[in-house]
């Protein structure tokens, strides 16, 4: 059976495919804002009834959870494809060339925001999905969609419903994640897991008010305490200084230590993106890697304290805030981590020093020896006509935990300048038409 009759029908309908997406493109669905939910589901409604998919719509605590299914009663296989219709916020809206929520054709490019992350990847796939049936009647695999609302800020009641709906989520075989694309030499990369995440906002407060500073050799300074604090996490050399942060940490097999001794991290081109001349504590090669990899981190995002206005105002703060996020690596446990952080503070004098929030969630990979990611590997060659750059791990995060024992493979239509959170998200349309060529491949290979 040859896949040149659905390419073909892809190529015809690239204008409506571009429609469609132009359509869900000006929803602003913003989890952070609380709007475009309703919209956004009204339309996956819609163009996922069209194709004859059955739905349900699952509420949860906070956004709903869009789930369509599509079965063939011989089908030996299913496929589930995890993304999110909720998308980042506009800001700042003032460096956009576009109307970001106005979708724009310039140069080759879709321009708006959401379009990479994660709408464009969506639409690309029904699509593929739509022409593979309208060729052929039917699919060859079942096919599920779980589409949630707020990956954007964390997906917090994701646990809650994957935990009542298990069997749809977890009777699968393998599932495709939300994101991917090409590097800059134009290879497609493919992404085997992601790094945990561990969120925390802390605050304190030391005096009843702000107080003139001719006082500050009186007075505990907010801004000094939590300062102290954040500088007593790691030292210089990038150590967590944290008793128990490294425990429990999972060694790497052979295996995974050959991909990441063979992986090409591009260490020049990130110089050139992040503007440096070299990386901190002199790393390079599979020290660099190794880090990049294996280890977890400690991040302050930001910290705040004290008059922020114009010119001066002398006083001694009496609050002070941080948010810091840690990325985890398998083995670790975000609620281990939240007791032990809370538990150093507090033997440290610091117990002033309040844990005001958190949220995080564990790692999740596999080995690209998984059958899954074999079949996923070999069809990403066969589409593109070379070998894509597997990644081992990628080091942001994902809720891919939660679907335990389901292989994740990440892939998807963006490149190297996507700027996906950024004003001038985009994507090349010539890149989202050859990767719904690469999900029809897929549904046939698997």
């Amino acid at each position: 059976m040859s896949l040149n009759e659905v390419f073909e029908s892809i190529d015809q309908k690239k204008d409506e495919s571009i429609n469609i997406l132009s359509e869900l493109l000006k929803i602003p669905s913003i989890a952070a804002k609380g709007t475009g939910t309703k919209e956004a589901i009204d339309f996956l409604i819609r163009i996922f009834s069209e194709i004859g998919f059955n739905y349900f719509i699952a509420e949860t605590p906070g956004n709903p959870v869009f789930c369509a299914e599509l079965k063939n009663p011989e089908a030996k296989k299913t496929l589930i494809f995890y993304n999110h219709y909720d998308v980042q916020p506009e800001d700042p809206i003032e460096l956009w060339e576009s109307p970001p929520f106005e979708p724009t054709i310039k140069e080759g490019k879709i321009i708006a925001r959401g379009v990479s992350d994660n709408k464009g990847e969506i639409i690309c796939r029904l699509q593929a999905i739509k022409a593979y049936k309208e060729i052929y009647g039917k699919l060859p695999i079942n096919i599920k969609f779980l589409i949630e609302g707020e990956e954007e800020i964390g997906s917090p009641n994701l646990p809650h419903f994957v935990n009542n709906n298990k069997d749809f989520v977890l009777k699968a075989d393998g599932c495709i994640w939300e994101f991917g694309g090409k590097d800059s030499e134009g290879f497609q990369e493919i992404y085997l897991g992601v790094k945990g995440i561990l969120y925390l906002h802390f605050k304190t407060n030391t005096i009843g008010r702000d107080i003139h500073s001719s006082y500050t050799q009186f007075v505990d300074n907010a801004a000094y305490e939590l300062v102290w604090a954040l500088s007593s996490f790691k030292d210089k050399n990038d150590k967590i200084l944290i008793p128990g942060y490294y425990e429990n940490i999972l060694e790497p097999s052979e295996e995974e230590m050959k991909i990441i001794e063979e992986f090409n991290l591009k260490e020049e081109l990130m110089k050139n993106t992040f503007g440096v001349d070299k990386f901190r504590l002199g790393l390079t090669g599979l020290d660099m890697k190794k880090k990049y990899f294996l280890e977890p981190t400690l991040n302050i995002c930001g910290i705040w304290s004290g008059y922020q206005g114009p010119g001066s105002k002398t006083i001694t703060p009496n609050e002070a805030f941080a948010k810091v996020d840690c990325r985890l690596v398998q083995g670790q446990d975000p609620d281990d981590l939240v007791a032990k952080i809370r538990n150093y503070l507090d033997s440290n004098d610091f117990k002033h020093i309040e844990i005001a929030s958190w949220d995080g969630y564990p790692a999740s990979k596999i080995l690209p020896t998984n059958a899954f990611a074999k079949t996923v590997i070999s069809t990403i060659e066969e589409v593109y006509g070379k070998k894509p750059v597997v990644w081992p791990m990628v080091g942001g995060s994902g809720p891919m935990y939660l679907f335990e024992y389901v292989p994740c493979v990440s892939i998807g239509s963006s490149h190297q300048n996507s700027r996906a959170h950024a004003p001038n998200e985009n994507i090349f349309i010539v890149d989202w038409i050859k990767g719904m060529k690469a999900i029809a491949t897929l549904i046939h290979q698997f």
